[in-house]
């Protein structure tokens, strides 16, 4: 792990190389579960999707507790919370865009839930909070999974075109 650091000075400040990689694995395992539901049901935003919000969500905490860390010693002050400002307003964007609406009905609210659910299990995964992205991860995955049982219906039952 020091070879890295030598090798890329200034970077792992906050979080060792093999810490990184920690990260970005659990969020983009926990991407994969989340998506896979919608996978299955053949949604529009699936697997590939879901694994780029979180790893993405992943990586910009990341990066932004980095850039603090670095800061610590200079007379620039940064607040690091406001990434997940910035995470919840645009993974909300995405959510936004999977909501159709259509003849008086609107679809896709799960799927805009479930992705907006996965930037915060990437974000829970960059900043270390292992436990909360994977109880996160399983219970979102648990709640598609319990309400597809529960409704026993496929999509082209749905009035609401999303479950």
């Amino acid at each position: 792990m020091d070879a890295i650091r030598e090798i890329l000075p200034g970077t792992f400040l906050y979080a060792s190389p093999l810490e990184v990689v920690l990260r970005l694995g659990l969020a983009l395992v926990a991407g994969f579960a989340l998506g896979l539901d919608r996978e299955m049901r053949k949604r529009k935003i699936g697997i590939r999707t879901y694994m780029i919000v979180a790893v993405g969500a992943a990586s910009y905490c990341m990066i932004t507790m980095e850039l603090a860390v670095s800061m610590a010693g200079e007379q620039i002050s940064a607040d690091p919370t406001r990434i997940t400002q910035g995470l919840i307003g645009a993974i909300g964007f995405l959510g936004a865009g999977a909501i159709i609406q259509g003849g008086g009905k609107v679809g896709g609210m799960a799927t805009a839930a479930s992705i907006w659910v996965a930037g915060a299990v990437g974000m829970a995964s960059g900043l270390g909070y292992y436990l909360h992205a994977v109880l996160l991860a399983v219970i979102v995955a648990l709640v598609l999974r319990l309400s597809r049982t529960l409704d026993g219906r496929g999509k082209e039952n749905r009035p609401d075109l999303d479950g």
